[in-house]
């Protein structure tokens, strides 16, 4: 039998940089031959030696173990299980190793009771001998086998965390990484360049660091997905990756994105956001932490929502959110303060009341703004956290323009 580089990583656990046979020329029951191709491109040449590049010895020893593992682990019986080595006897080595050889190695397994195998290995160089030794292995379950479907489908550069679970037909591209104790249902694609942090559980059928939809994107461009911890992304949710060069769409810690949400490019979601089904959000998008976006609504193009904003459902959002404020419609105006939210997120009572003078004189009065502000500032004197956080939102630069104040408003404020 042959293997080329598919065929062994389907048998053997290791992944790049760690993969060090590059095809098998021959196996059976007992023997196998293999090459490996080395070239100045090789990590360990950066580094040893500078000037003088020579591949570790351990290195050598290492590949003819992951040879004897194509034997050993390609079995029904040790299918899915990992090679650990339990000893090296008698290892020498005759001659470095430089760039540009390419290394024939031969192994044989000497003997196999119950789950301790040994080999024997030689490695030469245009036919002359530069190492051999002999290898005792253990053969143990391996925990990718229970947590890793056997048809998901990883690329040899993705870093798997700890305790992470993929599931049935799964697809991890490049450079995904993936943090400790992440879950990834069946039929999940998780494309280049996305990081999920440590906690975070992606549901059937989500999308996530796929190319934008944006027409300038250039497809060449490397740009990225940050998605933080303890995060729950739902089923069918999609998640573009960045349209500029070097950018990142961020989701923060603890969100929940439920069915069919859709994050575009470039947006940038803080912590503890919940979004219900079929949020539709575009590009370039900042959402705010403990933001709460109703089922259906649609955020437009560069719209910002503040902390604690809530958008009701079926909502059109064309203009920017303040802070603590709920919003409905379409298009989408104020209704009121999101009184609700504070209470739950244990803002002070004092702090509450600090708000309300704040709304009344920013939505609720004939001033402008900046007039509003000043009042708040001069006259009210009001100095909260949230206060603060309101006035700063409404001075930051907006494309779309900040939200006003519809004819209804349900605030309870009203009866003051």
């Amino acid at each position: 039998m042959t293997f080329n580089i598919n065929e062994i990583m389907n048998i053997l656990p290791h992944r790049y940089p760690f993969l060090l046979i590059d095809r098998v020329l021959e196996a059976n029951e007992t023997r196998a031959v293999a090459i490996k191709n080395t070239t100045i491109n090789e990590a360990y040449f950066q580094g040893h030696f500078p000037g003088q590049p020579v591949m570790p010895g351990v290195l050598i020893i290492e590949a003819m173990a992951q040879l004897s593992g194509i034997i050993l682990l390609n079995t029904p019986a040790t299918k899915g299980k990992i090679a650990y080595f339990a000893s090296i006897n008698d290892a020498r080595f005759k001659r470095p190793v430089t760039p540009g050889d390419q290394i024939r190695f031969e192994v044989e397994i000497q003997k196999i009771r119950g789950p301790v195998a040994k080999s024997s290995g030689k490695a030469f160089v245009d036919g002359n001998l530069v190492a051999e030794t002999e290898m005792t292995f253990s053969l143990v379950n391996s925990q990718l086998e229970t947590l890793i479907d056997p048809s998901a489908k990883i690329h040899p550069n993705a870093v798997i965390g700890k305790d992470v679970k993929i599931g049935p037909n799964a697809y991890i591209g490049e450079g995904v990484v993936l943090g400790n104790n992440v879950t990834i249902e069946a039929n999940v694609v998780i494309e280049k360049w996305t990081t999920i942090g440590e906690n975070t559980h992606v549901h059937y059928g989500a999308i996530i660091g796929n190319s934008t939809q944006d027409k300038k994107f250039n497809k060449t461009d490397k740009s990225f997905v940050i998605i933080g911890k303890n995060c729950d992304i739902r089923e069918y949710v999609t998640i573009n990756r960045a349209t500029i060069k070097d950018e990142a769409t961020i989701i923060g810690d603890n969100c929940l994105l439920l069915t069919m949400v859709h994050i575009g490019h470039d947006c940038k979601l803080g912590n503890n956001i919940v979004m219900s089904n079929a949020v539709q959000v575009a590009g370039h998008v900042q959402i705010e932490d403990k933001a709460i976006l109703g089922g259906m609504a649609g955020i437009t193009q560069f719209c910002r929502i503040g902390t604690m904003a809530m958008v009701g459902g079926y909502s059109k959002v064309n203009q920017d959110v303040p802070p603590y404020m709920l919003v409905e419609g379409n298009p989408a105006c104020i209704r009121s303060m999101n009184i609700i939210g504070l209470e739950r997120n244990d803002v002070s009572k004092q702090n509450q009341r600090d708000m309300k003078e704040a709304y009344k004189a920013l939505f609720r009065s004939s001033m402008n703004t900046s007039q509003a502000i000043e009042k708040i500032e001069k006259e009210l004197k009001i100095d909260s956290h949230e206060v603060n956080h309101l006035i700063s939102f409404l001075q930051a630069e907006s494309k779309n323009g900040i939200m006003k104040r519809g004819n209804k408003d349900t605030s309870e404020s009203d009866s003051e």
